[in-house]
């Protein structure tokens, strides 16, 4: 079903890479037991040579349900193509011929195959099951829910068939749906672990964080090979913040499945959580060296690259990230960040400006390209930026407090305090915002209310830590004193 982009977070888009690898009906079904051969016609000059040409098809064909299971697929395409050579009426080659080929990337092929199968045998609810998936993995939400549909008609305890419907529900947000038939899968088969993993991404997607564990452990429990039931753990784990027992998680889906992509992106972000910024580079640098067309992963390791203080690392990232999506508004804003403490401004302006075209909602573009205004002495431009933040997002307590600092420095008093007041409503314990209002509470006269403000500055100060600030506080008030 393909590498889906980034979400909500890195997590989220390490969990679903899991369940899309997991969810197809593909391999769960394409290597059953061998089915007899078809009988030969009763002509007696021929049933030798016929007899010895389908069994020669069988041969090929258990021959590719072998490799196919080591995932050595072309080799495997090699001998369903002779299977089917030898004996055309040979259904079950071309159903795994089309598995295999949706393996390989060829998905209309694979479609052509399994059309050809139902043609010759129209009731084989595991073919409608196959088919769905793939229809998935084209986009055809509707034809692979009216194939996964016939499936559960054929063949009402076809447990895959519910777990991948359930599957495509998720991805439409029917979370009821979803559950209801993971549910019925498992009534069906209660040990199936695709059907408990699928079941414990839901109930983490819903909030029901033990109920997923308890999934979660279940499927591990019965398979303890199974690599996308560790990592989904180990993203739940990270969600819980518990970063060292996730990476224990992903770990161990990665030397299950040591190409498993979406397990290093996964572990590289819950490395980046605990600062282990080196690991997290090494991840990454896994991820685009295995898919670099992902400009997602060029994306995030040019970020990390950027923490490391290796610019032209990232600089080049963010570059290949907007070559493979050229719209790309956080790899845009990211890329202007870079330039702007590079002290390339211009450049750093036009970068914004390009990321709030592909993005007009990205408030941190904004947020940014008023700092940047501010800083080339365009005070009037970075208060209208800091206003288009403040309305994409009304409960940004910072977006406030930096339209606060721009509106006194053009002049406009009561505009900053008002700022600084609905920042604090925000965030009680902002320092800044204290001493902020509290100079300019004190130039317009009102010193008592001044005096209260710069002593919780200077307090919030002192428990940050923070001897420049609570050395200006204290100044000020003795300044407010005289």
């Amino acid at each position: 079903m393909g590498f889906i982009g980034q979400t909500r977070s890195q997590v989220e888009l390490a969990s679903r890479l899991a369940l899309t690898t997991l969810t197809t009906v593909g391999m769960v079904f394409a290597f059953s037991s061998p089915v007899a051969a078809q009988t030969p016609p009763p002509d007696a000059t021929k049933t030798v040579e016929l007899s010895k040409i389908i069994q020669e098809a069988q041969n090929f064909y258990n021959q590719g349900e072998t490799k196919a299971r080591d995932a050595r697929y072309r080799e495997a395409l090699e001998d369903y193509n002779q299977a089917i050579q030898r004996n055309p009426s040979l259904s079950t080659a071309y159903v795994a011929r089309g598995i295999v080929r949706s393996r390989l990337g060829d998905r209309d092929g694979a479609i052509q195959d399994l059309n050809q199968a139902i043609v010759m045998n129209p009731a084989d609810a595991i073919v409608y099951a196959h088919r769905g998936g793939i229809r998935y993995n084209l986009g055809s939400l509707e034809a692979a829910i009216d194939d996964l549909n016939k499936a559960i008609e054929l063949d009402p305890t076809l447990a895959a068939a519910y777990v991948n419907r359930g599957y495509i529900k998720s991805q439409v947000q029917n979370m009821e749906g979803a559950l209801a038939d993971f549910e019925k899968a498992l009534q069906f088969q209660p040990t199936y672990a695709p059907a408990l993993l699928n079941r414990g991404y839901v109930k983490f997607s819903n909030g029901d964080r033990d109920g997923a564990l308890d999934d979660l452990n279940q499927a591990i429990k019965l398979q303890s090979s199974y690599a996308e039931a560790f990592l989904i753990r180990g993203t739940l784990r990270h969600d819980m913040g518990e970063a060292e027992a996730a990476i224990d998680d992903i770990s161990q889906a990665i030397r299950l499945k040591p190409n498993y992509i979406a397990a290093y992106f996964s572990r590289a972000a819950t490395h980046s959580k605990l600062g282990n910024l080196e690991a997290a580079q090494a991840d990454y640098t896994q991820v685009v060296q295995s898919s670099p067309d992902q400009p997602d992963a060029f994306h995030q390791r040019g970020l990390i690259r950027a923490a490391l203080g290796d610019e032209q690392g990232a600089m080049d990232d963010y570059n290949q990230a907007l070559r493979l999506k050229a719209d790309y508004a956080d790899a845009l804003k990211s890329r202007g960040d870079l330039r702007a403490a590079l002290g390339d401004r211009p450049g750093a302006i036009a970068d914004y400006d390009q990321s709030l075209l592909a993005q007009p909602t990205l408030t941190s573009a904004y947020a940014a390209r008023a700092s940047v205004r501010s800083q080339l002495g365009d005070k009037p431009g970075a208060v209208a930026d800091y206003t288009q933040a403040v309305n994409y997002n009304s409960s940004d307590p910072n977006a406030y407090q930096e339209r606060g600092r721009a509106r006194m420095q053009i002049g406009d008093v009561p505009g900053a305090i008002e700022d600084f007041s609905q920042a604090l409503q925000l965030n009680v314990n902002s320092a800044e915002a204290y001493y902020h209002r509290g100079v300019l509470l004190a130039r317009s006269g009102n010193r008592q209310a001044a005096y209260t403000d710069l002593q919780k500055a200077a307090t919030l100060y002192r428990q940050d830590s923070d001897a420049e600030g609570y050395r200006n506080s204290l100044n000020t008030l003795n300044q407010l004193r005289r």
